[in-house]
């Protein structure tokens, strides 16, 4: 990939547990990602995440909900491995400690969601491991520091972002980071792919985009389909 265009990262988020159960049945059939990853390779992404959260990471209320989006963490070296045998990065996004240690073990590259950006711990511990870090914030009283290996993610935190917001944010975040001399990118909740094209015209490193196989996906309503997504691509390596 040519240095000067962006990483373009398809977020998996909790979109696969569709699969992983059959609300008919109400059954557990296992995670199998191998379809996204290979989804994600026909249309052009360069890597691939997914989500290391737990249901005890939110209030009671909704951990019955969450329950079944759970990624199960025992199957992340499977899933890193399905993505580089698509020539595919993977990377996670991190929680708790032991995803931090379980991300740096296996994954190519840790993220840190905006709920994170001010939980110092887990900033140190992240920026503490030899691994590429993308860091998510949602406003412009962070510091990034000059560092090659982490990468500073704008993220409004609106599913879905209407795509005016979006590029209000865009266009203050890049103006900031450019001035600040910080490596940046976008993650992008919209349901455009228009944000993420003005991105990579702004000079972002990463782009990181919501990605669904099927519009009955669970987070379908922030992410773009394949053939969406596929022209995105193009789009940005135009």
């Amino acid at each position: 990939m040519d240095h000067h265009l962006p990483l373009i990262v398809a977020e998996f988020g909790s979109s696969p547990a569709r699969e992983a159960w059959d609300s008919k049945a109400m059954a557990y059939r296992g995670w199998n990602l191998e379809p996204w990853c290979q989804s994600a390779h026909q249309v052009g992404a360069d890597a691939v995440k997914i989500q290391l959260w737990r249901v005890e990471h939110f209030p009671i209320e909704e951990q019955k909900r969450k329950r079944r989006l759970e990624f199960p963490m025992d199957k992340l070296s499977s899933f890193v491995k399905t993505a580089h045998d698509l020539y595919l990065l993977a990377g996670a996004s991190v929680f708790d400690e032991e995803a931090v240690r379980l991300a740096s073990e296996h994954c190519d590259f840790i993220k840190l969601a905006a709920r994170e950006q001010y939980n110092s711990d887990l900033i140190f511990k992240a920026f503490s491991q030899n691994k590429q870090v993308m860091r998510s914030v949602s406003d412009l009283a962070f510091r990034a520091g000059h560092s090659n290996t982490i990468t500073t993610l704008f993220a409004v935190q609106v599913y879905p972002t209407p795509i005016a917001l979006a590029l209000y944010w865009l266009i203050r975040f890049s103006m900031h980071c450019k001035r600040s001399g910080y490596r940046w990118g976008w993650s992008s909740h919209t349901r455009s792919a228009l944000d993420c094209v003005v991105a990579a015209r702004l000079g972002a490193s990463v782009i990181e985009k919501h990605f669904a196989l099927m519009p009955e996906d669970i987070e379908a309503g922030h992410s773009l389909l394949p053939d969406a997504f596929g022209r995105m691509v193009r789009d940005i390596r135009r």
